[in-house]
């Protein structure tokens, strides 16, 4: 969020059904929010529009509404959308839209050259049933233009609890020279464009988890030296791709928990930023622990956390990897890759 500067709240009759408040936060200095709840429709938006854009806000949020124009259907799809030049005419810095009926071209009405300096965060959640939403608009010149890039000074896009099934390169045609933080948790994501996060030179946070992801590979096509946080847990990832991290280069956390991975091939963790990478999350994969996990304890220092248990073998269930690394260097040999040197003694108890 930027600087607080919001404006003194309106009469609360001419922004009917919304409402604003105050904090006096100095002499001057004001946050302003603005509630928009159970809004019929984009039409009770659009009437109170002049009363809204005529002040600064700090925060809009826009919950639970366009119910009764879902009920029509097709018929109400235009009045499920953001009231025409919003973007581009609304004085906000942050806008919170949570359980909404939003239309899949929610954001495409303009009628001027959609411009906006002002807003810094961006969020949806719960309020889509599309698995694909309008990202470039018809400008009705002949050409079309990008919605996101509009905001020039965005810093936060957030589109969360929907059904987007992919990421594509119309999300952010542009360059988006101040998002730091990209948020699609909980959708239907099966693939990510590798052109999708290139035009991110920024980009600080990208959290990727619950979704349905099941490759990695080629994910990131330009050097991302911001990326520090990266979260793709609760997906289907079986393998992550050879030379993922080579455009990686100051990662800190990467968090792979609750996927499909059996194997942690030294190979795909080639060029691992071990400098900066701090923390690596694979709990609850089905790993298999054989001598091909040797490297892990030589590859990652010490104060690298590595959270993850094997889940195979039976003698090495519920073992810690970096345990488990230690123990199969100890007891594998050079032409016994994927198994133990056996006794004939009593079988080994698991190693905890």
């Amino acid at each position: 969020a930027g600087v607080l500067a919001g404006s003194l709240c309106p009469p609360r009759e001419s922004i009917y059904p919304c409402s604003c408040s105050n904090i006096q936060l100095g002499k001057k200095n004001y946050m302003t929010s603005v509630y928009c709840h159970h809004v019929h429709s984009s039409d009770s938006l659009a009437a109170i529009f002049p009363s809204l854009r005529a002040i600064k806000i700090d925060v809009l949020h826009l919950y639970d509404s366009f119910w009764e124009a879902h009920k029509i259907e097709k018929a109400g799809e235009d009045k499920r959308v953001l009231p025409t030049d919003w973007l581009t005419l609304l004085k906000v810095t942050e806008i919170d839209i949570v359980d909404t009926t939003l239309s899949q071209c929610f954001a495409c009405q303009s009628k001027l050259v959609c411009r906006n300096t002002m807003t810094q965060k961006f969020s949806i959640t719960n309020s889509s049933s599309h698995d694909k939403i309008c990202t470039l608009c018809d400008s009705g010149k002949n050409n079309k233009y990008s919605w996101t890039s509009c905001m020039s000074r965005l810093k936060h896009f957030h589109f969360s609890h929907g059904k987007l099934s992919s990421i594509n390169f119309d999300l952010f045609p542009y360059e988006m020279k101040e998002l730091t933080i990209l948020n699609l948790t909980h959708n239907e994501i099966v693939t990510v464009d590798a052109k999708a996060i290139k035009n991110l030179p920024r980009l600080k946070t990208l959290d990727l988890s619950h979704n349905l992801i099941q490759y990695l590979h080629n994910m990131f096509i330009i050097e991302m030296t911001n990326l520090e946080y990266l979260d793709v847990s609760w997906n289907n990832i079986q393998t992550l791709g050879n030379k993922f991290f080579s455009k990686l280069p100051n990662l800190v956390t990467f968090n792979l928990a609750y996927n499909t991975i059996q194997q942690l091939d030294e190979s795909e963790w080639e060029g691992v930023p071990i400098k900066s990478l701090k923390n690596i999350d694979l709990t609850d994969n089905q790993l298999h622990c054989d001598c091909s996990i040797q490297w892990i304890n030589s590859t990652f220092p010490v104060h690298t956390m590595l959270l993850g248990r094997c889940s195979t073998p039976e003698e090495y269930e519920n073992s810690l990897l970096r345990k488990a690394s230690r123990m199969l260097n100890e007891r594998c040999d050079g032409s016994s890759i994927g198994t133990r040197n056996r006794r004939t003694t009593t079988p080994m108890s698991k190693i905890y």
